[in-house]
């Protein structure tokens, strides 16, 4: 194979969807795999639309993803260029000028054969075609136009694009004919369909790529789930961005469409979650106590740092995004915390008493290892002649905010002796106030 050159061509009008990040993701691993070329190309002729910021939105997207391009351009840019290639077809008789426009004039008669690498040979008949415009009326090339000739000039060997591009090929084969140019070879991608098999939406979770950044999610997992819509290599499902880079290629790439899974995405987040090391996974997470209004800068510093890393480790089984992640950690800063709808019966007027000597005796704790917490609340609860089953469950909905999680000794030796007697006193005044 020649050497590789693709590009990502967004239109800078509105956000970095699914779609589109799922295309550019497919180039980067087509260059990268074949050590060649990924351009992108910015798309903004369309002066009336596009914008600066989504420019920026859509460079911020693809760097949150790991998708580092080797060449950059705008198409505004390269209005001269564009004229250049106009003015020869204007000269060879495949274009003329009508209503202060160039029009490139196709063929009436005849099949148009598109030889896609992923969808096959696709016909067309060339009736179905009108005449085009290739340059408005104020200089600027129609979008035909313009991806013929910087595909061209950029030397692109392989246009990887969703297949709603499709029909576009034809008319840029004819206009590739009409310049006497060899054209690059094409591969559409299948659509994405959201769950119900209808074409993907904003209902369906087609929102901005970076919008899944704020849910909490990775970039390993959002990569590796781009890719796992339409391409696959045997029945692996987790892949690190190594092993993408290894096995992709346009072989791989079915026909037909794929369907968006949210719970695929939040499962493969879990996973990447749990490979994460814990030191760059609490880094994130102190990122998301902050965004989501769980603790402040002075709280989270507080925070022993050996204590903020046990706890990660323990509670990010248990959930499925950063923000889960967040929340669950809740419990390590000071605070009341909200009994959850599952644990109100558990909290009986009985267990005022045990509480309240339970915190006594914790808040006279310097040692918050387990073992120590574990010997501390065994002694007082032998005292007031009870079971640790009897208080064990209570106790972790107050001290928690959860019936579920790691055993009562470790989240004791999370929340530290002090904050859990603080809760436990408070629960037992409510408790004697009915």
């Amino acid at each position: 194979m020649d050497k590789v050159r693709v590009r990502f061509a967004p239109s800078p009008t509105g956000y970095l969807h699914v779609g589109g990040a799922r295309t550019a993701l497919f180039n980067w691993l087509f260059a990268r795999h074949h050590g060649g070329t990924f351009i992108l190309r910015i798309e903004d002729t369309d002066r009336t639309r596009s914008t600066e910021e989504a420019i920026e939105q859509i460079m911020a997207s693809l760097r949150w993803l790991g998708l580092d391009w080797d060449e950059f351009y705008r198409q505004t840019e390269r209005f001269d260029i564009h004229q250049h290639y106009a003015e020869e077809l204007l000269r060879r008789g495949a274009a003329y000028e009508a209503d202060g426009a160039v029009w490139f004039r196709m063929p009436k008669d005849g099949v148009t054969v598109v030889d896609d690498l992923i969808a096959g040979k696709v016909e067309f008949q060339n009736r179905e075609f009108k005449d085009l415009v290739i340059l408005r009326s104020d200089g600027t090339p129609t979008y035909n136009f313009a991806c013929v000739v910087d595909d061209t000039e950029m030397g692109i060997t392989h246009v990887i694009r969703g297949d709603e591009h499709l029909p576009n090929t034809p008319k840029q084969l004819h206009i590739y004919r009409a310049l006497g140019l060899t054209p690059p070879k094409f591969a559409h991608l299948p659509l994405i369909l959201g769950p119900d098999r209808t074409k993907l939406s904003k209902r369906h979770g087609a929102v901005s790529v970076l919008e899944y950044r704020r849910k909490g999610i990775l970039p390993e997992a959002m990569v590796n789930f781009l890719a796992r819509l339409g391409w696959s290599h045997g029945d692996q499902e987790v892949f690190t961005r190594e092993e993408l880079i290894r096995y992709f290629d346009l072989d791989g790439v079915g026909q037909s469409p794929s369907v968006f899974d949210e719970q695929k995405l939040l499962w493969l987040n879990r996973e990447w979650m749990r490979r994460l090391p814990v030191p760059e996974l609490t880094k994130l997470v102190q990122e998301f106590l902050l965004l989501e209004g769980v603790a402040s800068p002075e709280q989270i510093a507080a925070i022993p740092e050996d204590i903020m890393h046990r706890a990660v480790e323990l509670f990010r089984d248990r959930s499925r995004t950063l923000v889960e992640l967040a929340h669950t950690a809740r419990m390590l800063f000071p605070g009341e915390l909200a009994v959850p709808p599952d644990g109100q019966e558990l909290l009986r007027p009985e267990l005022a008493e045990p509480f309240e000597v339970m915190a006594q005796a914790l808040d006279q704790v310097r040692d918050r290892s387990p073992a120590a917490l574990e010997a501390t609340i065994r002694e007082t609860l032998a005292r007031l002649d009870l079971p640790l089953k009897a208080v064990a469950l209570p106790m972790r909905v107050v001290v928690s905010g959860s019936r579920v999680g790691p055993g009562l000794f470790e989240v004791l030796a999370l929340v530290g002796p002090r904050l859990a007697a603080e809760r436990l006193h408070r629960a037992a005044e409510k408790l004697r106030k009915g």
